[in-house]
């Protein structure tokens, strides 16, 4: 076999070597990328995707179930990412399973991983959209580290004032490390405290006791209302004595009168003595009239006085009338009628001279 043969051989082993690395890589390349196999496809949305591209992994439980096919732009605060999944995967995420974005590694590419859901039982199908996580990024955690300097620098600076203030000599804590007679108030003062604390615990029971006022106060809404009423009426009272004083301080009240004015209470006083006198006269009279032989008394008392007063106004009575029908006939008489005549002419006269008048 000549030159030429051997360097044709040589080239057609060499091309065919390299056609099977490239089918070997593409095959490598398609099972990573879930380009060979059953799959189906997921959806989530994040505000930020934090560097996650196009053939990053896709993880569940720390395996590598699937990649990233697709990004895309749904607002200017919003990013759809699509997800292709292994099949066999389908029946461990549930619909209520949550992405996130992770790193691989500390530094490494970005990965994005999905938690299982624990409450649903429904597998998620093919398209559907899962919940996502908000992304810790590296920026925010130096963030955090820097603000946790930033405090721990402002506590230090507040211990070293702190620890300078425990060394002064006039501060509370220097004189309890170093003042025998401070740190003996101190512990009189607890000892105090405890007493109070044991009288307290002593009185507490009184106060739960149900027979007691203030746990009927608490507990009986019958009590408590007639307290209430009682309080309503304690301030009704203090109301009116208000009023009352307010008036009792007038100028023209009679109390004033009688504590300011001298005239009006000496002519207060000689009424009272009028009074006085009155009720003595009244009671010499009510004497007089509980006298059993007294006129009044017998009129009140004695039944036959009085039916024989009752007699003598009834005779007096039949008598006034006999006069009046006696003087009616001497009137109607011929011998006595001119005299009567004359009578009545002379009242009329007398009656005529004073309307003159």
């Amino acid at each position: 076999m000549d030159k030429e043969s051997i360097g044709i051989w040589k080239l057609g082993l060499f091309v065919v070597f390299g056609l099977i690395l490239f089918v070997i890589a593409i095959y490598f390349i398609g099972i990573n990328r879930n380009l060979f196999g059953s799959t189906f496809s997921l959806k989530s949305e994040f505000k930020n995707i934090s560097g996650l591209k196009v053939g990053s992994n896709v993880r569940l439980s720390g395996i590598n179930i699937g990649t990233v096919h697709k990004i895309d732009f749904i607002s200017d605060s919003l990013v759809s990412v699509k997800l292709l999944i292994k099949k066999e995967a389908q029946q461990y995420i549930k619909t209520d399973a949550t992405a996130s974005i992770g790193s691989d590694g500390l530094v490494g590419d970005k990965v994005l991983i999905i938690s299982p859901g624990v409450n649903s039982k429904q597998v998620v199908k093919d398209n559907d959209i899962i919940a996502s996580n908000k992304t810790i990024e590296l920026e925010d955690i130096m963030n955090s580290v820097n603000r946790s300097a930033a405090n721990a620098e402002v506590i230090t600076k507040q211990l070293s004032d702190f620890s300078y203030k425990m060394n002064d000599k006039k501060g509370i804590l220097s004189k309890v490390m170093t003042n025998q007679d401070f740190a003996n108030s101190i512990q009189n003062t607890i000892v105090n405290l405890e007493s109070s604390v044991r009288e307290i615990a002593l009185f507490s029971p009184k106060l739960n006791d149900n027979k007691g006022a203030i746990s009927k106060i608490f507990n009986d809404k019958e009590f408590a209302n007639r307290l209430e009423s009682t309080i309503e009426n304690l301030q009704k009272s203090s109301n009116e004595l208000s009023v009352f004083t307010a008036n009792m301080n007038n100028e023209h009240n009679m109390l004033t009168k009688l504590m300011t004015d001298k005239e009006f209470a000496n002519r207060f006083e000689m009424t009272f003595k009028n009074l006085e006198t009155s009720s003595d006269q009244l009671a010499r009279f009510t004497s007089k009239i509980n006298n059993k032989n007294s006129v009044l008394s017998k009129l009140i008392d004695d039944e036959r006085l009085g039916e024989s007063i009752d007699s003598t106004i009834t005779n007096l009575e039949s008598g006034a009338k006999g006069l009046n029908e006696l003087e009616a006939a001497a009137q109607n008489n011929i011998l006595l009628k001119g005299y009567f005549e004359k009578k009545k002419k002379a009242e009329m006269k007398n009656k005529k001279v004073n309307i003159k008048k």
